[in-house]
């Protein structure tokens, strides 16, 4: 009887522990940059945080994910995407998860070995090479970080880049019941098709007027036009991805445009779903293929998007 009850006190005495810290995240790590790993269907998958140094575990904070593109992993966009300044500069916590390495992919119909990639929609892999469900690792990085700090789940984002962008994209439908608001950046959902998002969240999709992927895929021999209804009816192959999310997000087909020619030119649709059911598609200026952080080119896309997306909760 008294081993029992002493079994009892100590099960109770572990229960209490676990339950507080829960109720008190934040305790693990400091300010800074940490690097956190997790098991997802036996593979080690790792993502990068940054945790302002205003942060107070007594608050929660807003949770941006921000996605590399192919070759990349967490870190390097950690250091060379903005966010991290942004995040300390706007009180944002900032997360860069790895795509998985797989032994060989298909890529634009080569073959590539030991490559960095996101399971976008038509991620294409060689045979017997096992897919990775990413959707499930970025929930889990979500529920994970959240677990850590004192996070608004109400106000998580994602910005993502080429594949990372098609990644986003993805998410966009199917972790749209986690996410805010999303920004994609070169890189979509598939052209003319139909998918169920959980959620009909704001999406931004940006795509640079100068980049050469895109421009060598359209067969473009000029940067694209900062005039839409010029470069819809000139490149039918862009309307064709607007005509996804028109069909995906329930939108209307008129849209009205905002920018300046000089700098950038957006289309802006919306849905009859309520305010937060939007779609801007935005063209900048000079943009190559790269994450514009204001060294690479003049606009500082973590400061922009984060103005843009900030305006969207969950």
């Amino acid at each position: 009887m008294k081993t029992i009850t002493i079994l009892s006190v100590l099960f109770l005495a572990a229960f209490f522990v676990s339950a507080q810290s829960k109720e008190m995240p934040g305790k693990q790590s400091g300010p800074g940059k940490h690097r956190f790993a997790m098991q997802v269907d036996g593979d080690i998958r790792e993502y990068y945080v940054h945790i302002p140094r205003s942060y107070d575990s007594s608050r929660s904070m807003p949770v941006v994910l921000m996605l590399h593109g192919s070759g990349g992993d967490g870190e390097k966009f950690y250091n060379i995407s903005g966010w991290v300044q942004q995040g300390e500069a706007e009180n944002v916590i900032t997360v860069f998860p790895s795509a998985w390495k797989y032994d060989c992919i298909i890529d634009e119909g080569v073959q590539k070995r030991n490559a960095e990639k996101w399971t976008s929609y038509d991620l294409k892999l060689c045979n017997n090479v096992r897919r990775r469900d990413d959707v499930k690792f970025l929930r889990n990085v979500i529920e994970q970080v959240g677990t850590k700090y004192n996070i608004d789940e109400r106000r998580i984002y994602m910005v993502g880049f080429s594949n990372g962008g098609e990644m986003t994209a993805r998410c966009s439908i199917e972790l749209s019941d986690k996410l805010a608001a999303v920004v994609a950046c070169a890189g979509s959902i598939p052209p003319d098709t139909l998918l169920a998002p959980r959620r009909r969240l704001p999406v931004l999709l940006q795509m640079g007027a100068a980049d050469p992927k895109l421009m060598a895929k359209l067969g473009a021999t000029a940067p694209f036009p900062l005039d839409i209804p010029r470069l819809l009816s000139a490149y039918p192959a862009v309307q064709f991805v607007i005509n996804a999310y028109i069909k995906s997000f329930g939108l209307n087909r008129n849209y009205t445009i905002q920018g300046d020619p000089g700098e950038y030119i957006m289309a802006k649709y919306s849905g009859a779903s309520g305010s937060q059911n939007i779609f801007d598609f935005v063209v900048v200026k000079g943009l190559e293929h790269q994450y514009p952080n204001g060294k690479n080119h003049p606009l500082k896309g973590a400061k922009v998007h984060w103005e843009w997306m900030k305006n969207y909760h969950l």
